[in-house]
Protein backbone atom coordinates (compact mmCIF):
# COMPACT_ATOMS: atom_id res chain seq x y z
CA UNK A 1 0.00 0.00 0.00
CA UNK A 2 1.07 3.25 -0.93
CA UNK A 3 0.41 6.87 -0.62
CA UNK A 4 1.16 10.11 -2.01
CA UNK A 5 1.15 13.81 -0.80
CA UNK A 6 0.64 15.96 -3.06
CA UNK A 7 2.25 19.49 -1.60
CA UNK A 8 0.23 22.01 -4.12
CA UNK A 9 1.01 26.07 -2.92
CA UNK A 10 -2.84 26.70 -3.89
CA UNK A 11 -4.20 23.59 -2.40
CA UNK A 12 -7.82 24.16 -0.53
CA UNK A 13 -7.29 24.28 2.89
CA UNK A 14 -8.28 20.43 4.76
CA UNK A 15 -10.36 20.86 8.10
CA UNK A 16 -8.77 18.82 11.25
CA UNK A 17 -11.62 16.62 11.35
CA UNK A 18 -10.92 16.08 7.95
CA UNK A 19 -7.31 14.80 8.76
CA UNK A 20 -8.42 13.20 11.66
CA UNK A 21 -11.05 10.78 9.68
CA UNK A 22 -8.20 10.51 7.15
CA UNK A 23 -6.20 9.41 9.59
CA UNK A 24 -8.30 6.70 11.41
CA UNK A 25 -9.18 5.47 8.04
CA UNK A 26 -5.65 4.63 7.05
CA UNK A 27 -4.88 3.23 10.92
CA UNK A 28 -7.80 0.88 10.67
CA UNK A 29 -6.85 -0.50 7.49
CA UNK A 30 -3.07 -0.88 8.02
CA UNK A 31 -3.94 -3.05 11.36
CA UNK A 32 -6.18 -5.33 9.13
CA UNK A 33 -4.07 -6.33 6.83
CA UNK A 34 -3.66 -9.79 6.95
CA UNK A 35 -0.69 -11.81 4.90
CA UNK A 36 -2.10 -14.61 2.53
CA UNK A 37 -0.65 -16.48 -0.41
CA UNK A 38 -0.07 -15.00 -3.39
CA UNK A 39 -2.33 -17.00 -6.81
CA UNK A 40 0.99 -18.76 -7.77
CA UNK A 41 2.01 -19.49 -4.44
CA UNK A 42 5.57 -17.70 -4.78
CA UNK A 43 4.99 -14.96 -2.11
CA UNK A 44 2.86 -13.51 0.45
CA UNK A 45 0.41 -10.65 0.12
CA UNK A 46 -1.97 -8.59 2.17
CA UNK A 47 -5.60 -9.11 1.90
CA UNK A 48 -8.57 -7.43 3.65
CA UNK A 49 -10.97 -10.75 5.35
CA UNK A 50 -13.86 -8.14 6.48
CA UNK A 51 -15.99 -10.91 8.01
CA UNK A 52 -13.42 -12.80 9.62
CA UNK A 53 -12.28 -9.60 11.12
CA UNK A 54 -15.33 -8.89 12.91
CA UNK A 55 -14.57 -11.87 15.40
CA UNK A 56 -12.80 -10.61 18.57
CA UNK A 57 -10.19 -12.42 20.04
CA UNK A 58 -10.46 -14.80 23.40
CA UNK A 59 -7.59 -17.24 24.66
CA UNK A 60 -7.41 -20.41 22.82
CA UNK A 61 -5.54 -21.97 20.30
CA UNK A 62 -5.61 -20.06 16.44
CA UNK A 63 -8.18 -22.15 14.27
CA UNK A 64 -7.80 -20.29 11.08
CA UNK A 65 -5.96 -21.41 7.90
CA UNK A 66 -5.68 -20.68 4.60
CA UNK A 67 -6.91 -23.50 1.82
CA UNK A 68 -4.65 -23.31 -1.28
CA UNK A 69 -6.60 -25.73 -2.96
CA UNK A 70 -10.17 -23.77 -2.44
CA UNK A 71 -8.12 -20.72 -2.27
CA UNK A 72 -9.44 -19.09 0.33
CA UNK A 73 -8.93 -18.51 4.33
CA UNK A 74 -11.42 -21.02 6.76
CA UNK A 75 -11.99 -20.37 10.11
CA UNK A 76 -13.25 -23.06 12.64
CA UNK A 77 -14.66 -22.87 15.48
CA UNK A 78 -13.14 -22.37 18.73
CA UNK A 79 -15.67 -24.33 21.07
CA UNK A 80 -19.84 -24.77 19.99
CA UNK A 81 -21.35 -21.20 20.26
CA UNK A 82 -25.35 -21.55 21.20
CA UNK A 83 -27.28 -19.52 18.92
CA UNK A 84 -27.08 -15.79 19.08
CA UNK A 85 -23.98 -15.85 21.18
CA UNK A 86 -20.88 -13.58 19.58
CA UNK A 87 -18.15 -15.97 18.18
CA UNK A 88 -14.53 -15.21 19.22
CA UNK A 89 -11.65 -16.43 17.01
CA UNK A 90 -8.04 -16.79 18.87
CA UNK A 91 -5.62 -14.10 17.56
CA UNK A 92 -2.89 -16.15 18.23
CA UNK A 93 -0.29 -15.83 21.47
CA UNK A 94 0.57 -12.43 21.38
CA UNK A 95 1.73 -9.99 24.62
CA UNK A 96 -1.15 -6.96 25.54
CA UNK A 97 1.33 -4.47 24.66
CA UNK A 98 0.96 -6.35 20.89
CA UNK A 99 -2.77 -5.89 21.55
CA UNK A 100 -2.86 -2.58 22.83
CA UNK A 101 -0.35 -1.61 19.87
CA UNK A 102 -1.95 -3.22 16.94
CA UNK A 103 -5.38 -4.18 17.91
CA UNK A 104 -6.79 -1.29 19.90
CA UNK A 105 -7.52 -3.84 22.86
CA UNK A 106 -6.39 -4.93 26.33
CA UNK A 107 -7.04 -8.66 26.98
CA UNK A 108 -7.08 -8.85 31.48
CA UNK A 109 -6.93 -12.52 31.27
CA UNK A 110 -4.21 -13.07 28.42
CA UNK A 111 -2.55 -16.61 28.73
CA UNK A 112 0.33 -15.41 26.48
CA UNK A 113 0.84 -12.71 27.88
CA UNK A 114 4.05 -10.88 28.82
CA UNK A 115 6.98 -8.17 29.29
CA UNK A 116 9.18 -7.48 26.73
CA UNK A 117 12.50 -7.24 28.64
CA UNK A 118 15.45 -5.93 25.96
CA UNK A 119 18.97 -6.74 27.14
CA UNK A 120 22.13 -6.37 25.25
CA UNK A 121 25.93 -7.17 25.72
CA UNK A 122 27.29 -3.91 26.02
CA UNK A 123 30.36 -2.90 23.05
CA UNK A 124 32.49 -1.61 25.73
CA UNK A 125 32.20 -4.95 27.52
CA UNK A 126 36.05 -6.28 27.64
CA UNK A 127 34.31 -9.94 27.06
CA UNK A 128 31.94 -8.81 24.53
CA UNK A 129 33.63 -11.80 21.88
CA UNK A 130 33.39 -14.48 23.91
CA UNK A 131 29.99 -13.20 25.28
CA UNK A 132 28.85 -13.35 21.49
CA UNK A 133 30.31 -16.16 20.62
CA UNK A 134 28.52 -18.75 23.52
CA UNK A 135 25.36 -17.14 22.88
CA UNK A 136 25.49 -17.90 19.07
CA UNK A 137 26.05 -21.20 20.25
CA UNK A 138 23.14 -21.29 22.27
CA UNK A 139 20.99 -19.79 19.11
CA UNK A 140 20.63 -16.50 21.17
CA UNK A 141 21.22 -12.91 20.13
CA UNK A 142 23.45 -10.65 21.52
CA UNK A 143 21.02 -7.77 21.78
CA UNK A 144 17.15 -9.34 22.20
CA UNK A 145 13.69 -9.23 23.66
CA UNK A 146 13.13 -11.68 25.80
CA UNK A 147 9.27 -11.73 27.73
CA UNK A 148 9.03 -12.05 31.23
CA UNK A 149 5.73 -14.41 31.68
CA UNK A 150 2.62 -14.51 34.11
CA UNK A 151 2.73 -17.00 36.57
CA UNK A 152 4.67 -19.37 38.64
CA UNK A 153 7.29 -19.73 36.21
CA UNK A 154 8.30 -16.31 35.17
CA UNK A 155 11.98 -16.78 34.05
CA UNK A 156 12.25 -18.63 30.64
CA UNK A 157 15.41 -20.75 29.50
CA UNK A 158 16.18 -18.63 27.28
CA UNK A 159 16.40 -15.64 29.50
CA UNK A 160 18.03 -17.66 32.16
CA UNK A 161 21.03 -18.64 29.58
CA UNK A 162 20.66 -15.44 28.42
CA UNK A 163 21.79 -13.92 31.91
CA UNK A 164 23.85 -16.78 32.92
CA UNK A 165 26.20 -15.84 29.84
CA UNK A 166 25.80 -11.94 30.86
CA UNK A 167 27.16 -12.34 34.67
CA UNK A 168 29.96 -14.75 33.45
CA UNK A 169 33.60 -13.91 34.31
CA UNK A 170 36.47 -15.34 31.64
CA UNK A 171 37.09 -18.25 33.30
CA UNK A 172 33.56 -19.77 32.66
CA UNK A 173 33.16 -18.40 29.31
CA UNK A 174 36.30 -20.46 28.52
CA UNK A 175 34.91 -23.42 30.02
CA UNK A 176 31.27 -22.98 28.36
CA UNK A 177 32.86 -22.11 25.04
CA UNK A 178 34.78 -25.55 24.82
CA UNK A 179 31.98 -27.51 26.37
CA UNK A 180 29.65 -29.89 24.27
CA UNK A 181 26.84 -29.88 27.20
CA UNK A 182 26.34 -26.09 26.26
CA UNK A 183 22.58 -25.87 26.04
CA UNK A 184 22.71 -27.52 29.94
CA UNK A 185 22.56 -23.39 30.69
CA UNK A 186 19.17 -23.53 29.63
CA UNK A 187 18.53 -25.83 32.69
CA UNK A 188 17.22 -24.99 35.96
CA UNK A 189 19.80 -27.18 38.05
CA UNK A 190 22.62 -26.29 35.72
CA UNK A 191 25.83 -26.75 37.69
CA UNK A 192 27.56 -23.45 37.79
CA UNK A 193 29.84 -21.09 40.28
CA UNK A 194 28.16 -19.83 42.89
CA UNK A 195 28.79 -16.06 42.07
CA UNK A 196 27.67 -16.66 38.64
CA UNK A 197 24.35 -17.41 39.79
CA UNK A 198 24.37 -14.97 42.27
CA UNK A 199 24.97 -11.66 39.90
CA UNK A 200 22.01 -13.55 38.02
CA UNK A 201 19.69 -12.96 40.74
CA UNK A 202 21.10 -9.76 41.57
CA UNK A 203 20.99 -8.02 37.78
CA UNK A 204 17.38 -9.31 37.74
CA UNK A 205 16.27 -8.24 41.32
CA UNK A 206 17.66 -4.67 40.43
CA UNK A 207 16.19 -4.39 36.91
CA UNK A 208 12.79 -5.80 37.87
CA UNK A 209 12.77 -2.71 41.27
CA UNK A 210 13.73 -0.41 38.61
CA UNK A 211 10.85 -1.42 35.97
CA UNK A 212 8.58 -0.98 38.84
CA UNK A 213 9.64 1.95 39.79
CA UNK A 214 9.64 4.30 36.77
CA UNK A 215 5.72 3.82 36.61
CA UNK A 216 4.40 7.32 37.51
CA UNK A 217 1.63 5.28 39.78
CA UNK A 218 1.56 2.02 41.66
CA UNK A 219 -1.09 -1.19 41.10
CA UNK A 220 -3.02 0.12 43.90
CA UNK A 221 -3.35 3.17 42.39
CA UNK A 222 -4.40 1.77 39.02
CA UNK A 223 -6.64 -1.00 40.26
CA UNK A 224 -8.62 2.17 42.04
CA UNK A 225 -8.52 4.34 38.69
CA UNK A 226 -10.32 1.75 36.41
CA UNK A 227 -12.86 1.35 39.48
CA UNK A 228 -13.58 4.94 38.43
CA UNK A 229 -15.26 7.02 35.36
CA UNK A 230 -12.29 6.65 32.42
CA UNK A 231 -12.16 7.88 28.80
CA UNK A 232 -11.92 4.50 27.03
CA UNK A 233 -8.46 5.28 26.23
CA UNK A 234 -6.96 6.44 28.95
CA UNK A 235 -8.55 2.87 30.36
CA UNK A 236 -7.03 1.02 28.37
CA UNK A 237 -3.71 2.66 29.01
CA UNK A 238 -4.11 2.08 32.75
CA UNK A 239 -5.23 -1.56 32.12
CA UNK A 240 -1.98 -2.56 30.26
CA UNK A 241 -0.10 -0.76 32.92
CA UNK A 242 -1.87 -3.23 35.61
CA UNK A 243 -1.10 -6.08 33.35
CA UNK A 244 2.71 -5.36 33.14
CA UNK A 245 2.47 -4.40 36.69
CA UNK A 246 1.63 -7.97 37.43
CA UNK A 247 4.30 -9.83 35.66
CA UNK A 248 6.67 -7.81 36.79
CA UNK A 249 5.71 -8.05 40.45
CA UNK A 250 4.99 -11.74 40.48
CA UNK A 251 8.49 -11.73 38.65
CA UNK A 252 10.20 -9.68 41.62
CA UNK A 253 9.04 -11.85 43.98
CA UNK A 254 9.69 -15.41 42.40
CA UNK A 255 13.60 -13.68 42.11
CA UNK A 256 13.19 -12.58 46.30
CA UNK A 257 12.33 -16.40 47.12
CA UNK A 258 15.20 -17.47 44.45
CA UNK A 259 17.46 -15.29 46.54
CA UNK A 260 16.86 -16.52 49.66
CA UNK A 261 16.38 -20.03 48.57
Amino acid sequence: MMFFLNFAPKAKAVHASEIDAGTWAVSTVMTRQNLVPSPDGSRMIHALIPMWDMCNHENGRITTDFNATSDRCECYALRDFKKGEQVFISYGPRTNSDFFVHSGFVCMDNEQDGFKLRLGISKADSLQKERIELLSKLDLPSVGEFLLKPGTEPISDTLLAFLRVFSMRKAELTHWLRSDKVFDLKHVDCALETVVEENVRKFLLTRLQLLIANYPTTLKEDLELLETTLPQMKKMAVQLRVTEKRILSGALEYVEQWIKA
